[in-house]
C-alpha cells in the first residue's frame, strides 16, 4: 500500500467535516462583518469625525458582536457536521442542512441591509422595541415597501450577490464520501471535535471569557455613542434589545432641581406694555414641521447649498427664536415631549412602555379647564401612531385627520393629506372655532419617500435639489400660504405662534449636523408680535421647554409638572437632555457631558467645537454638570417608577420661593 505523501494528508485533513464546518463558519464570519461594515459605508455622514484608521479597528472589534450570531445561527451546523455518527453522509439529510444554512445567514445579512437604510432616517439601529413599532403600524404599507426597494435598488443586487456567495460555499463545503477509517477510532475524533466545538460556540456566544454576556453596552468600551453602531450587527441588537423596566435611582445630588412649576410669571421677551393688561385669553398654536431641522433653514445654517425656506427665514427673524434642541428621535417620542414635556430618556418610547399608563402633566390640559377649545390636527389617517389617542390624554379635546378633511385627491398616496391643502383646512377649521383655542399642527410632507403634489411648481434651480430639499421647500411655501390665510382672520392677531418640529432631517449635508449634538438642533420660535419682541436669544431650548413657556405667555400662573423650564423666566438655566445608543447626553448650555447613567465618557464644548471632535474628559472635570444629568435622571426614573407625574396635593400648597429649578 503506497504510503500518502505530506501534501496528500494535509488535503485529505482539509476534507474534514469538522474543517468543512470552519469553513462555513469563516465565509458567514465575512459575509456578516461586511454587510455590517456598509452601514458605515452608507452612512458616512454620520461618522464624518472617524478616521479610515479607526473605523478599521471598529471594524475588527465588531468581530466580537458577530461572533455570538454566527454560532448561534449555526448551531444546527455545528451539531450535523461533529456529530459521531455516519447519518450525517446521507444525501437529503446533507441537503436539508445545506437550506438551512443558506436561509439562517441570508437573513441575518438581510437584516444588516435593512438596517443601512432605517439608519439613514433615525441614526440609530433597529431595536425589538422598533420592529413591534412597525409590525403594528398601519404606516407599512406596499407602496412603501416598492418606493424604498425602487430607491435603493443597489442594496437589493449586493444583497443578491451575498447570497449567491453563501450558496456556493454550502456547495463546496459539502461532506463527500464517508471516511474509511477504524469505527472506533472516527468516532473518538468527531466526538472530541463536537465537544471542541460546542465550547468554542459557548464562549463565542457569551463573548467571552468574562463573567457576564456581552451586551450592546459592551460596545461603550470600544467606541464613543456616536461611532458605537459600526461595532454592532443589526442580528445582536435585536437580540440584546427587549422591553425593559427602569431603575430606581438613590443618592444625593447637589443641585436642587425639581419638574413642579409653580412661577410661571413671565419676566423677559414681553413687551412691558402689554404685561397684565389682556382682557381677553389669547389663542395658541404649535406648529410641528416633520423632520426639518436647523441645517434645513437659512435663519440657523446660513451656508446651506440652496436657500429651501425663504418664508420662514422672514417669519424666524419676526419671532423670539432659540437654539432649540429636539427631546426626540421618533415619530412616537414626539407628542410626549412637547405636549406633555416627558423626554424620552429611555429604551423604549413612553406610549409603548411599561409606564404608558401613567398619569400626565401637560399644558393643554390646563387650558381645557380654562374654557379653551382644543384640538390637534394632523393630515394622516387617523389612528396613526396613535396620535389620536395621546393628544385626547394631553388635553385636546378634538382631533382633525384624513378623514375629517374628507377629499383624498390630495393624498399623497403613503402618509396622508399634502400639507398644502390640508394647512388651508387648518385655517378654516380654526376660523369656524369658538375663541379661545389652542392647537397643535402637525406637519408631514417632508418626509419619505418625499413627494410633493404634481401640480406644484419647483424652481429652476431646483434641478439639484434631493427628495427630500424639495418636500422642504414645498413646506416652506405651505406654511407661506397658511399664514396668508391666517392673517386675514379675525383671530390672527390674538395668537401666539410656535413654531418647532418633531426632530431633525435625516439627511445632512453639513458635518456639523450629523453628530450628536447637531442631530438634535431643531428650531423652536414664537410669533406673537402683539405681546413678544422679536429676538435671536442663543440660549438653548428643548422640547420639552414648550408647555411651561406657553402658559407663561398666555399669562396661565397654575402648577405644572413639567421637566423642562419656562423660556420667559430666569429662575431656571438653559438645559437639554436627550437618550442616545444607551448614552445620557445633558448639556448646560456650555458644556455636553455623556454618561452611561453611572460613569462619565464624554465632555464637549459644542459653542467651539461643532463637530465634537475633542473629547475633554481627560482634561475637564464638569462635576456640576454630571450632577444635574444625575439629579435629572433620579427625577425622571424615579417619578416614572411611581407613577407620580402630576402635581400632589402638598405641592399646591408649598411656598413658591422653594421651586427655584437650578
Amino acid at each position: 500500500m503506497r504510503r500518502k505523501t505530506p501534501r496528500e494528508r494535509f488535503n485529505e485533513w482539509l476534507g474534514k467535516p469538522y474543517m468543512l464546518l470552519v469553513y462555513r463558519l469563516l465565509a458567514t464570519l465575512l459575509a456578516l462583518s461586511i454587510s455590517r461594515w456598509m452601514l458605515y459605508l452608507f452612512n458616512i455622514q454620520f461618522f464624518h469625525q472617524l478616521g479610515m484608521r479607526d473605523a478599521l479597528a471598529l471594524y475588527f472589534n465588531g468581530m466580537r458582536f458577530d461572533l455570538p450570531i454566527v454560532f448561534g445561527i449555526n448551531l444546527l451546523n455545528i451539531l450535523f457536521y461533529c456529530f459521531p455518527a455516519h447519518i450525517k453522509y446521507n444525501k437529503g439529510l446533507q441537503g436539508f442542512v445545506d437550506i438551512v444554512y443558506i436561509i439562517a445567514n441570508s437573513i441575518a445579512i438581510l437584516l444588516n441591509f435593512m438596517d443601512i437604510v432605517c439608519f439613514h432616517f433615525f441614526g440609530k439601529h433597529l431595536t425589538m422595541d422598533f420592529i413591534k413599532v412597525l409590525s403594528l403600524s398601519d404606516e407599512v404599507s406596499f407602496g412603501m415597501v416598492r418606493q424604498v426597494f425602487f430607491d435603493y435598488w443597489y442594496l437589493l443586487v449586493i444583497f443578491i450577490l451575498f447570497v449567491l456567495v453563501i450558496t456556493v460555499v454550502a456547495n463546496h463545503t459539502r461532506l463527500g464520501e464517508p471516511e474509511k477509517e477504524e469505527k472506533p477510532h472516527w468516532h473518538l475524533k468527531q466526538a472530541i471535535s463536537l465537544v471542541v466545538m460546542l465550547g468554542l460556540t459557548f464562549i463565542a456566544v457569551r463573548g467571552g471569557f468574562q463573567a457576564k454576556p456581552i451586551t450592546i453596552e459592551t460596545a461603550m468600551r470600544y467606541a464613543d455613542p456616536q461611532n458605537a453602531p459600526i461595532l454592532l450587527n443589526t442580528p445582536f441588537c435585536l437580540l440584546t434589545t427587549h422591553q425593559t423596566e427602569l431603575k430606581e435611582r438613590t443618592g444625593e445630588y447637589q443641585s436642587d432641581f425639581t419638574p413642579i412649576h409653580k412661577n410661571l410669571i413671565a419676566n423677559r421677551f414681553i413687551e412691558s406694555d402689554t404685561l397684565n393688561v389682556d382682557t381677553i385669553p389669547s389663542n395658541v398654536v404649535v406648529i410641528i414641521l416633520k423632520n426639518v431641522g436647523q441645517e434645513m433653514l437659512g435663519y440657523y445654517s446660513a451656508d446651506r447649498r440652496y436657500p429651501l425656506t425663504p418664508f420662514l427665514d422672514s417669519l424666524l427673524g419676526q419671532s423670539l427664536t432659540f437654539n432649540g434642541m429636539s427631546n426626540s428621535r421618533r415619530s412616537l417620542e414626539v407628542l410626549p415631549s412637547i405636549l406633555a414635556s416627558i423626554p424620552a430618556m429611555m429604551e423604549n418610547d413612553f406610549v409603548r412602555s411599561p409606564y404608558a399608563g401613567n398619569d400626565f402633566d401637560a399644558f393643554c390640559q390646563h387650558l381645557q379647564k380654562r374654557d379653551y377649545n382644543t384640538v390637534f390636527i394632523h393630515g394622516g389617517k387617523n389612528g396613526v401612531q396613535g396620535f389620536d389617542e395621546f393628544s385626547r390624554r394631553a388635553g385636546f379635546s378634538k382631533y382633525f385627520g384624513r378623514i375629517e378633511y374628507g377629499d383624498d385627491n390630495d393624498y399623497d398616496g403613503q402618509w396622508g393629506i399634502y400639507d398644502g391643502p390640508f394647512l388651508q383646512y387648518a385655517v378654516q377649521a380654526m376660523s369656524r372655532l369658538h375663541e379661545p383655542f389652542a392647537t397643535a399642527i402637525y406637519t408631514l410632507s417632508s418626509r419619505y419617500p418625499y413627494k410633493v403634489p404634481k401640480d406644484f411648481v419647483l424652481p429652476k434651480e431646483s434641478y439639484f435639489w434631493t427628495g427630500f430639499e424639495k418636500t422642504v421647500y414645498y413646506v416652506d411655501q405651505s406654511l407661506r400660504d397658511f399664514f396668508a390665510a391666517a392673517s386675514q382672520t379675525e383671530w390672527f392677531d390674538n395668537t401666539l405662534f410656535v413654531i418647532t418640529s418633531d426632530y431633525s432631517n435625516s439627511e445632512h449635508f453639513q458635518p456639523e449636523y450629523s453628530n450628536v449634538w447637531g442631530m438634535y438642533s431643531i428650531p423652536i420660535a414664537f410669533y406673537y408680535p402683539k405681546k413678544i419682541k422679536p429676538l435671536r436669544c442663543n440660549e438653548i431650548a428643548q422640547q420639552i421647554d414648550l408647555g411651561p413657556s406657553i402658559l407663561s405667555v398666555l399669562g396661565v400662573n397654575d402648577t405644572l409638572f413639567s421637566f423642562g423650564r419656562n423660556l420667559f423666566d430666569t429662575l431656571s438655566d438653559p438645559a437639554f437632555a436627550s437618550y442616545y445608543n444607551l448614552t445620557y447626553q445633558y448639556c448646560d448650555g456650555t458644556y455636553l457631558v455623556q454618561s452611561d447613567g453611572e460613569n462619565p465618557f464624554g465632555i464637549f464644548k459644542p459653542i467651539s467645537d461643532s463637530l465634537l471632535n475633542d473629547n475633554l474628559i481627560d482634561r475637564l472635570q464638569c462635576p456640576d454638570v454630571f450632577d444635574k444629568l444625575y439629579q435629572f435622571l433620579k427625577e425622571y426614573n424615579n417619578r416614572m417608577i411611581s407613577n407620580d407625574l402630576k402635581p400632589t396635593i402638598d405641592d399646591f400648597y408649598e411656598q413658591a420661593e422653594d421651586t427655584i429649578h437650578y
